[in-house]
């Protein structure tokens, strides 16, 4: 069973405008592009939380994804992606980015993404002293948010 941790996780708040590129021949935010933002956001949420010597030496990358389509978003919505770690087991973390415009949820990803180290390419054990960034404490707020792109 994975460790929910000591109390609630940092949430973190990542805006994105939907430009061109995004764009698929349906005229709708093609699905692969969820994925990229997916990753940028959960790496936008890691270098938010975490101290710069963990950023330079650790990184996460992709075991598992499963995606929920809830709507379509269009050329110039203004998407936010939520993201939050829900459990770790091991080098294991699971996150859950919520992509969410005006309120209602648009696509939802629940990722595995394991941690390694950048320069050996092994895998990490999330152990608490890494975990702990994921977590709020008593005098944060409830969320960390991001930068316009």
């Amino acid at each position: 069973m994975p460790d929910h941790g000591p109390g609630r996780y940092v949430e973190y708040r990542h805006p994105i405008r939907v430009g061109p590129g995004a764009i698929d021949d349906l005229d709708h935010v093609n699905n692969a592009i969820y994925l990229m933002w997916m990753q940028e956001a959960v790496n936008a949420y890691w270098r938010k939380t975490a101290p710069p010597e963990q950023v330079e030496k650790l990184a996460w990358i992709a075991h598992r994804h499963d995606v929920v389509y809830h709507r379509p978003a269009v050329l110039h919505d203004l998407i936010v992606a939520v993201v939050r770690v829900i459990g770790h087991q091991g080098c294991r973390a699971h996150f859950e980015t919520r992509f969410e415009r005006n309120g209602e949820d648009v696509a939802i990803v629940e990722s595995t993404l394991v941690c390694i180290d950048r320069g050996s390419r092994q895998l990490v054990r999330i152990r608490p002293d890494l975990a702990q960034h994921f977590y709020l404490r008593d005098t944060e707020a409830t969320t960390a948010s991001g930068a316009m792109r």
